[in-house]
């Protein structure tokens, strides 16, 4: 390389590095712990840092005091805490990126939680899993009975979200959270926790996932009669109709009528719609059909068609 153009490089690289200088740090990190910042007593935590483009110099920063520093290539640096400890490990932790002789700004700080694990809750939810958009839902959080816990603060988790999406204090070993006219945005997992409300630290496993499926093709019901299809004119029979989700109203129909034939109020898989000294009228195809939320519009599609024969009457003329 000539002379002039290496002197003219120098130039520019040391203009470059003045001027980084001159506008005070290098942009500021971003620090979070994997799998999160609540770690229980005995786990191991990973602290993810990672600086601009270009760093390759990290420092993890504890209570202000500098803990550990590093080399690292890609802009990122983890630092991994083996088997945390509450008094020492749960503390505030920042850190730094560097290149050259200069250093960014600390990161803004992550506190870690250290906790003493309680058994896992349960969560369940009504009326389904399955929902229309625009119906409610109510998801339970259920905890063991601990004696010597007089009152909890219960989290309602979605996967994905860093804080809790609500938050109730209870003295009852169960509560609810409720999730008004639920959008398409709304599916996903969820999960549930609790602490002690006397100590923030103390918090329970998470309960098992539910997947929550936003929709407004809801899955076909099915009906079946009982004690048979065939029937003597003068008994009594019943319609069942069961669907895969728990619902809160059953309809049923008889083709031909553009009418609702019975309807059944619930909060079951299931209806019985019961014919009472049946007739020759009563010989046709019924058909049945569910809706999960009584204040919604969204029903089911209706189920096949299940064929009625009354015997020991003639049937009408139509």
């Amino acid at each position: 390389m000539a002379p002039t153009v290496t002197f003219l490089l120098s130039i520019g690289l040391g203009l470059n590095w003045v001027m980084r200088a001159q506008m005070a740090t290098l942009p500021r990190p971003t620090l979070w712990a994997l799998p999160s910042p609540v770690v229980p007593k005995g786990a191991d935590v990973t602290l993810r840092c990672q600086g601009h483009l270009g760093s390759d110099r990290f420092q993890l920063w504890k209570d202000g005091e500098l803990r550990e520093e590093r080399h690292a290539s890609w802009q990122l640096a983890e630092f991994v805490l083996r088997k945390v400890d509450d008094v020492r490990d749960a503390r505030s932790y920042s850190c730094r990126s560097g290149q050259g002789p200069w250093w960014s700004e600390l990161s803004e700080p992550l506190v870690l939680v250290v906790t003493e694990l309680l058994p896992k809750p349960t969560v369940w939810v009504h009326p389904g899993l399955v929902v229309a958009p625009g119906g409610n839902l109510t998801l339970w959080c259920s905890r063991p009975k601990l004696s010597a816990i007089e009152e909890v603060t219960f989290s309602l988790w979605k996967a994905g979200t860093q804080e809790p999406l609500q938050q109730k204090r209870s003295a009852e070993s169960w509560t609810s959270f409720l999730l008004p006219s639920v959008r398409p945005e709304s599916a996903g997992s969820y999960s549930c926790t609790y602490r002690d409300g006397r100590a923030s630290a103390t918090r329970s496993e998470s309960s098992d996932a539910l997947e929550l499926v936003v929709t407004d093709v809801l899955p076909k019901p099915s009906l079946s009669a009982w004690p048979r299809l065939e029937i003597a004119s003068g008994a009594n029979m019943m319609l069942l109709c069961w669907g895969p989700l728990w619902a809160t109203r059953f309809v049923l129909w008889k083709e031909g009528d553009e009418t609702i034939l019975q309807t059944v109020d619930t909060t079951q898989e299931g209806a019985q719609f019961s014919l009472s000294h049946v007739t020759a009228e009563h010989s046709g195809s019924y058909r049945c059909s569910y809706q999960l939320d009584t204040n919604g519009s969204v029903w089911t599609q209706h189920s096949e068609p299940l064929e009625l024969i009354v015997r020991g009457e003639k049937k009408k003329p139509m």
